[in-house]
């Protein structure tokens, strides 16, 4: 069994530690990632990399930086989106908010497959999400999801929406999961180097 992790960071890839994975897909969190992450996949290919301002650094964000990443994604074409989204357990809502959009914007212009945080602002994030037409919008993973099932079923019935997990130790995960179709789960590491995704697949 071939494993691809659909989520990791710069300073975990998993690849090169669990013998089953045999890529990664790793995220920025910062602008000061990208330049860094251009040369890992350069040197590994099987590192597959998304540029990104993670929402929990949005008071780092310096201004333009939706043009920034509109010229990055375009000089290098094999790229995604991310890590991006909204937190509402971090400050500076309205902020993140205004980052998140711009930079969904970009990958709505590009075509370029979506990474998304979102923790307790799933109403905010599909707001925004609706804005587009379903047929504008890229591939969305939402990453370690952790949405309600009302959540799930808005999903699925409106967006071509990917899950991706990376524990089911508790009842609750495990019965969140089974309602999302097979087809629509992936499995990460989120950067954490004691996640088997091997063993999450088993589970």
């Amino acid at each position: 069994m071939k494993i691809i992790d659909a989520h990791s960071h710069i300073d975990y890839i998993s690849h090169q530690f669990q013998f089953d994975v045999n890529g990664t897909i790793c995220c920025a969190v910062s602008e000061s990632d990208w330049v860094t992450l251009i040369d890992i996949t350069y040197t590994d290919k099987k590192v597959y990399g998304a540029f990104g301002l993670h929402p929990w650094f949005v008071q780092d964000v310096k201004d333009g930086f939706e043009n920034r990443l509109f010229d990055f994604l375009t000089k290098n074409d094999s790229f995604m989106v991310g890590e991006i989204g909204l937190d509402k357990y971090k400050p500076n809502m309205e902020k993140q908010i205004e980052v998140f959009q711009k930079q969904f914007d970009v990958a709505v212009k590009l075509k370029r497959s979506i990474f998304l945080h979102c923790v307790g602002a799933w109403d905010k994030i599909l707001h925004i999400i609706k804005q587009y037409r379903k047929s504008e919008l890229p591939i969305i993973v939402a990453h370690d999801f952790n949405g309600s099932d009302e959540i799930i079923q808005n999903i699925i019935q409106n967006y071509d929406m990917f899950f991706s997990v990376h524990k089911v130790d508790k009842s609750q995960e495990i019965n969140r999961i089974q309602q999302i179709p097979i087809d629509k789960i992936l499995v990460e590491t989120d950067g954490k180097d004691n996640i088997i995704l091997s063993d999450i697949i088993i589970a």
